[in-house]
Parts: C-alpha cells; sequence; structure tokens
C-alpha cells in the first residue's frame, strides 16, 4: 500500500476585430499577427490565434476561497463524498490515475488525519467541478458547481488547520494538483496556476524527478509518485504554451511501466500515450515558443514533430472513449501548437512540398478533429472540462483565421468537406454553460464579423443521393428518430426528391464533388449556428428568442415555421 502518512503532520485539532470584407493577403495577415495582443499577457506576440477570452469571465475573488467571504457558508455536501468517489473512479481515474483508490476508499470508514481530509476534499472538489453543467447522468446535487466551491473552500480550511508546508507526502502534491484543476474549472486561473506551481514545488521537494529516490519506495508508492511527477510534467507543458508559462520541471525520472492490481491495461497504455505526446514537446521548443530561445528551431525540427504528431493509434490499442477524446483531441491540439510556431519563425510557404509547413494546414487539423469529435460519445469530451474546450476552440479559431487569409476554397478531395467543422465545433463547445460562454458564443461572434467566411445555420443531412436511392432510406431513418443529433433532417425537395444541402462553412459540394457553387447571399445574414444567434447588440440568443424568416438568393429557404415545436430548420427548395 502507498506511504500516505509517511511524514505527515499532524492536525491540531470579445472577439477579435473584422477585418475588411475583402480577404487580406498572406503577408498582411502576418503583419497583422505580429503586432497582436496577447490576451493573456498584455504584451505584443507573434499570432493572434490564442484569442481573447479572459473579457468574458468575472473577476476573481480576493479570498482565499471561492468567494468573497472570508470563511463561506453554504449547505453541507459531505454526504456526496463516496458518489464523488465513484464519479472520480468511472470518469475521471482514466485520466488521472493518481490515487490508490483502495487505500482513499478505506480512509474514509475510519477517523481522518487532517492530510487524509486534504485529499479526500481536494478529489471531491475536483470531481464535482468536472460534472457541473455535463449531461452524465449521476445522482447529485440540484448544482454541482455548488457542491464543488464547498469541497475547495472545505479543502483550504483543513489546510489551516495544520502544518501544512511541512506535509511531506504524495497526498499533498496530488491534493495541490486537484485544487488547481478545480480552480481552473470555475475559471479562476491566478489560483489555477499558484496551486499548480505548489504541487510542482512540493514534488520537486520530495525527489519525484530524481530517480535515486525511488529505489527504496515500495512499489505501489512508486507507481503513483511516478505517474503524479508525469501528469505534473504533462500540466505544467499545457500551461506553458496556452499561458505563455516557464518550465520547471528539465530533469525526469523513468515512466512507470506497471499496473496496480484493480487496474485494467487500457490505463497505463492510455497515460502514456498522453504522456509520450507532450514529451516530443522537449524544453527547446517551449522555449522557442515562449521567444527564450537562443537558436531558432529549423524546418526539419517542425516537420519531423509533425509527422510524429500525426501517426494514427495503433487500432489494436485498447482504450476508454474518456481516453480517446483527450488523446486524439491534444494530438491535433499539439499539431496546431507545431504549426504556430513554424509561422512564428517565418519557415511557412504557400508552395512547400511539406503540407504542414503551408499556411492552409489548420484546415487539415481542423478536419481531423471534426473526424476525432464525430467519433466520440459526447460524454466523453465534455467529462475532461474546460481544458478540452479550450483546445477545440483554438483549433476552430484557428481555422477562421486561415480561411479569412487563404480564402474559402477547401479541396474537398484533401479534407473530406462533408460535414461543416465550424458547426461540429460551436455544438461541441455549447455542451456546457461555461464553455458555451467562454467559448461557443465568442466563436460565433468572430465568425460575425467575418463576411467573407459568414454562412448560413442548418443541420447538415450527409444526404449525398446515391444511385440505388439508399439516401431516400436514410432520410427516413433518421427523419423516425428525430433527426441527427436532435436535429431534425430537411425533407426531400419536391422537384428533385431527396437532394439536400451537402457542404461546410466554404459553401455546397456539386454534383462532382467540387466547390464550385457559392453560398448565396441572403437579405439579411443569419449571425450564427446550430445553437443560436449573436443579436445586432451583440448579445447571444438562443433559436426561442425569435428569427426572422429570411431568403438566401434564389436556392434557400428559412423557414421558421416548421418543424417540431418552436425549432427552426432549414428547407431546401430549388426553383423558387
Amino acid at each position: 500500500m502507498p506511504n500516505f502518512n509517511g511524514n505527515a503532520p499532524r492536525s491540531n485539532g470579445s472577439a477579435p476585430e473584422s477585418h475588411s470584407s475583402d480577404p487580406p493577403s498572406i503577408d498582411q495577415w502576418i503583419s497583422d499577427s505580429t503586432d497582436a495582443i496577447s490576451p493573456t499577457l498584455h504584451q505584443q506576440r507573434w499570432h493572434p490565434i490564442m484569442s481573447e477570452t479572459s473579457h468574458t469571465l468575472p473577476d476573481e475573488p480576493n479570498s482565499i476561497f471561492t468567494t468573497d467571504q472570508f470563511r463561506p457558508t453554504s449547505p453541507s455536501y459531505f454526504h456526496l463524498i463516496p458518489t464523488c468517489i465513484d464519479l472520480f473512479m468511472e470518469h475521471i481515474y482514466p485520466i488521472m490515475p493518481l490515487v490508490h483508490m483502495p487505500t482513499l476508499r478505506a480512509s474514509i470508514t475510519r477517523p481522518q488525519e487532517m492530510y487524509e481530509k486534504n485529499l479526500l476534499y481536494s478529489l471531491c472538489a475536483l470531481t464535482s467541478t468536472h460534472m457541473s453543467g455535463k449531461s452524465i447522468l449521476a445522482p447529485g446535487p440540484p448544482s454541482w458547481e455548488a457542491a464543488g466551491r464547498f469541497f475547495l473552500d472545505e479543502c483550504i480550511s483543513v489546510r489551516q488547520s495544520y502544518d501544512f508546508v511541512e506535509d511531506k507526502t504524495l497526498s499533498a502534491v496530488i491534493s495541490s494538483y486537484f485544487v488547481s484543476t478545480a480552480f481552473f474549472e470555475l475559471n479562476q486561473n491566478k489560483k489555477s496556476w499558484y496551486y499548480l506551481r505548489e504541487a510542482l514545488t512540493m514534488g520537486q521537494d520530495l525527489g519525484f524527478h530524481d530517480e535515486n529516490t525511488y529505489g527504496s519506495l515500495d512499489p505501489t508508492e512508486a507507481l503513483c509518485r511516478r505517474r503524479t511527477f508525469w501528469i505534473l510534467y504533462v500540466t505544467e507543458r499545457s500551461f506553458a504554451i496556452l499561458r505563455h508559462k516557464p518550465l520547471t520541471l528539465s530533469k525526469t525520472p523513468a515512466f512507470p511501466t506497471t499496473l496496480h492490481e484493480y487496474e485494467a491495461p487500457e490505463i497505463h497504455s492510455g497515460f502514456m500515450h498522453l504522456v509520450n505526446s507532450y514529451h516530443l514537446l522537449d524544453s527547446s521548443f517551449v522555449d522557442s515558443w515562449n521567444e527564450s530561445a537562443s537558436v531558432p528551431a529549423s524546418t526539419a525540427t517542425y516537420t519531423t514533430l509533425q509527422q510524429q504528431l500525426s501517426r494514427p493509434h495503433p487500432t489494436s490499442l485498447s482504450l476508454t472513449s474518456i481516453q480517446k477524446a483527450d488523446i486524439l483531441v491534444t494530438q491535433q491540439w499539439l499539431r496546431l501548437i507545431v504549426w504556430q510556431s513554424s509561422m512564428r519563425q517565418g519557415l511557412l510557404s504557400s508552395t512547400a512540398e511539406d503540407e504542414s509547413m503551408t499556411f492552409r494546414y489548420p484546415l487539415k487539423i481542423a478536419h481531423s478533429l471534426l473526424d476525432v469529435i464525430s467519433s466520440l460519445p459526447t460524454s466523453s469530451i465534455e467529462v475532461h472540462g474546460m481544458g478540452i474546450f479550450e483546445k477545440i476552440f483554438e483549433i476552430g479559431n484557428t481555422m477562421l483565421d486561415v480561411m479569412q487569409a487563404c480564402g474559402t476554397n477547401i479541396p474537398s478531395e484533401s479534407y473530406g468537406v462533408v460535414q461543416d467543422p465550424f458547426e461540429i465545433f460551436v455544438k461541441t463547445l455549447s455542451q456546457t454553460p461555461n464553455s458555451q460562454r467562454q467559448y461557443a458564443n465568442l466563436l460565433l461572434a468572430k465568425a460575425a464579423e467575418k463576411p467573407e467566411i459568414q454562412r448560413f445555420s442548418m443541420p447538415l443531412s450527409n444526404l449525398i443521393p446515391l444511385q440505388d436511392g439508399s439516401a431516400a432510406e436514410e432520410y427516413a431513418y433518421m427523419s423516425e428518430r428525430g433527426g441527427i443529433d436532435g436535429m431534425p433532417v430537411p425533407g426531400p425537395s419536391p422537384v428533385h426528391g431527396t437532394r439536400g444541402w451537402r457542404g461546410s462553412i466554404v459553401g455546397e459540394i456539386g454534383d462532382g464533388l467540387g466547390l464550385g457553387l457559392m453560398a448565396p447571399v441572403p437579405t439579411r445574414q443569419w449571425r450564427g449556428s446550430i445553437v443560436g444567434e449573436i443579436g445586432e447588440d451583440g448579445v447571444y440568443k438562443d433559436h426561442e428568442e425569435g428569427m426572422s424568416s429570411w431568403v438566401g438568393g434564389e436556392d434557400m429557404l428559412w423557414d421558421a415555421g416548421e418543424g417540431d415545436g418552436d425549432q427552426p430548420w432549414l428547407k431546401m427548395e430549388e426553383g423558387m
């Protein structure tokens, strides 16, 4: 059993500004990018892709707790502890297998020491904040966020009840990491960074980075420590990229190679796949990203990284859907980061032989992400919380920038634009109230401000007519099931039978599967997507708040009166 109590002290009781309607040249885009302002550092940065999102967040409290009260009072949620442990094991443990669960479960059956409560409450806080706003069906309180704040406050209070600074246990390090992640879910980024650095410092003090410290440890304790080090390693690199923070972990121990007796094999394989993805981005790359490298990276370095990050994962590898979501979305995001760094170094070219060194490469990344999202259940993505939503947002945001700069003629034979990445990204980012407010609305507003890439919102039926008439059968099947993901399917045209809309944000795919048809210009431009519209006042509106019918050229009709209930949907009518 891990030595969780070794050396533990005893207790003493807006969207970016729009450009002109004409797509800018690549040179102008790069020039504008150089003058962009970092949303996190408020200083000049090389590229505007990391968009300003902080203005959508409330001010962080001045208290050490989750609110401005000296010691917040709320209903007790201690009764949720067993539920939180079960939910953690099911949804979060596959991506954060840090705690030895039998030891934790045993601790709640007896009176606990303060350091044990510290770990337990931090785990409950992490679980509750991850459950907040999710569609996962689980017994719980009316507000998981309120429960998360309660456990965070209890954890902080417990730390004040004993000499936490002298807590030399693995539990202390893990608890600081859990608290950091919980605050991140609450959009309190300063506290999140503080507690992450606390975990990093405590881990270094215990020698997690030094392989020599593992020799005398119990195997279970050693495994938990190795995993904790590598999850801190991964998280620090994420912060270094997303928030331009410096790295502190340079020396590393060996990778974990074993399993706990109660774990399935995919726990280890999934964990190592995630670690290996980040391990490709060494300290020299991060220094280059943060503009602190003495020697810039070469084109060969970037192309090699892209090749490594683009390798498909073995199909024989057994992973849970939660692990797949984490690994595959992170993989696409890291491809974007490497591309951004290439651009910063001035290494991109419209005529580069390697596609990853061209300006249009983010479009391929966006469609790779579309494939990932389409292959996974919704719950496997949303359980990861705001971290995974931020990665999806950055890819979608970059896609819009590239389309503005390079034009909207995406070669369908290369990217397979049958579904609309923008629409799917907005839908995915709208899965929770926090992600919709912070990311989906911002992406919608940005698209609405760029006339050259504005689009009409419509559910896509994917009904490319086949010679055998199977499209009609598919239409009937999906209509009986309520549409695609709950969205009604456009009805068949009275003139041309089953011909439906087949396209993307860039236009429609013609009969030859080419992108020669331009989107019609409506009398009133729709400014949104499947989840609603951005009004003239900049305020996000749901469908139910009312939408005017509009006619888009000769081929398109927006019919707000058709469909089930009040849900509007597009009906394709040719020849009208």
